[in-house]
């Protein structure tokens, strides 16, 4: 392993190609950076919503729900991951949306989750599939 790392070291020395290679990995690695910091954003909001659909379906009368929640943008510019940002907007699907009571406590509890205003919650009942 030293014996390669080291005929390396001696070749980027002696090579006048050694910048542009240099700029190239260096580009490499922050494109991996910034797909793999992507990535962790959707992962961690998906699991976000997954965990408010869990606590909104354990709730008297909602039956199954689904969350989707929409983010502003990150004030850290394109290489900011969705959860650096704040969520600022959500849909709820549940089954038992119907019922009025239910639809006013799944707004209440995702306000209180994620301190969002009312006119930032929708919620909808859930298509009944054959």
């Amino acid at each position: 392993m030293d014996d390669r790392r080291n005929r390396l070291k001696s070749w980027l020395k002696e090579s006048r190609k050694a910048p542009w290679l240099l700029a190239v990995i260096a580009a490499l690695v922050m494109a991996a950076i910034a797909l793999s910091g992507g990535q962790a954003g959707k992962t961690s909001a998906t699991a976000e919503e997954q965990r408010i659909a869990q606590v909104l379906s354990a709730m008297r009368g909602a039956g199954k729900v689904e969350v989707a929640l929409y983010y502003e943008p990150s004030q850290t510019g394109t290489w900011g991951a969705a959860s650096s940002s704040r969520p600022c907007g959500a849909v709820i699907v549940a089954q038992g949306a119907q019922d009025m009571e239910v639809r006013l406590a799944l707004i209440r509890a995702v306000r209180t989750l994620l301190g969002l205003p009312e006119n930032a919650v929708d919620v909808f009942k859930m298509e009944e599939l054959p």
